[in-house]
């Protein structure tokens, strides 16, 4: 065998080794179905990035739907959003969606918002068809003390220039409520914005609630209004109950006083009788003593002394039952 046709052979090996490693490496699949779209997809490219791991069917199909509807993507820059963690179809289809509404999307915007992980979508729906929110029931005293309920409608719009920055519909809202709250608080009566709505809506409009916002106030409506308690009718009512609660109170604090103090006096009372009883008890032993001792020569002396203490408290008795006689008479 010749030189050449060893030399030949070998080649025709390498060739084949690398056809062969290509078909084997190669993701078929993608390559194929961009090719039958007509859009070029380098084999080395799906290649790499297959072996770098990344989302190639993902990135594939994104690009030829970029080619297809003319959004002019470079297949690199796919690969960025894929990377970042980003999702390359999400952006076309975003791309696509702005470009048949007329909306002004760039590359750029959609990337952001399809990485800080809203629908971008849905951000094309919401420039389409404003935003319709509305604020839970609001409820605030006016200076006539009568309470004001209302609920309001905010209308919002997509700000694109400050969509990814702009402050969220929650603090739009806050701020609408904030405004209501201040203009009830600062109205003379309350039936004056009952009669007259619009004093809320022009309210909501001079806070300018959507400075720095994602979204525009497109129109901002009292969808409920009506006249509630009269607050100072029910403050006053509550000031006379917790006063009459707070004289009950110390009305129940004396009585327990006073009961104390007659369960004492009633005790001191018994402590008395009882001592009385201990010395009388000791009256009969004096009494034994002194007759032993002559003080009293016997027991005659004892219960004369005895009829004497007697008839003096007789004497007491009566006197006083008539000097209660005299006084009933005159």
């Amino acid at each position: 065998m010749s030189v050449g046709s060893i030399v030949a052979i070998v080649i025709a090996s390498l060739i084949f080794i690398y056809l062969l490693t290509i078909f084997i490496l190669l993701p078929r699949k993608e390559y194929f179905s961009a090719l039958f779209s007509k859009v070029y997809v380098s084999a080395f490219k799906l290649i790499s990035m297959k072996m770098q791991k990344e989302k190639y069917d993902e990135i594939v199909k994104a690009y030829v739907l970029s080619k297809k509807f003319k959004l002019a993507i470079p297949l690199t820059e796919l690969e960025k959003i894929s990377t970042s963690g980003g999702n390359p179809l999400r952006v076309v289809d975003g791309l696509m969606a702005a470009k048949n509404a007329k909306l002004n999307f760039d590359l750029d915007f959609v990337k952001a918002v399809d990485i800080s992980g809203r629908d971008i979508l849905e951000v094309v729906r919401e420039c389409i068809n404003p935003k319709v929110v509305e604020i839970p029931l609001i409820t605030q005293v006016a200076q006539d003390s009568r309470e004001v309920n209302v609920k309001i409608s905010l209308t919002l719009k997509t700000n694109i220039s400050a969509f990814l920055t702009g402050v969220t519909e929650e603090t739009i809202s806050a701020r609408a409520v904030e405004a209501v709250v201040t203009k009830i608080a600062n109205t003379v009566s309350a039936p004056t914005l009952a009669s007259r709505p619009e004093l809320l809506d022009k309210a909501i409009y001079d806070a300018e609630i959507d400075a720095g916002a994602k979204y525009v106030l497109v129109s901002a409506d009292v969808i409920h209004i009506d006249i509630g308690n009269d607050r100072g009718f029910i403050n006053e009512k509550q000031r006379i109950e917790k006063e009459h609660i707070i004289a009950t109170n110390k009305l129940e604090q004396r009585r327990l006083a006073a009961l104390a103090s007659e369960q004492e006096m009633k005790a001191k009372e018994q402590e008395k009788k009882l001592k009385i009883l201990e010395e009388e008890a000791e009256v009969p032993k004096a009494i034994v003593e002194a007759i032993k001792t002559g003080k009293i020569k016997d027991v005659v002396d004892y219960y004369k002394l005895q009829n004497l203490q007697a008839d003096t408290e007789m004497r007491k008795l009566m006197a006083k039952n008539y000097k209660s006689e005299r006084n009933d008479r005159f």
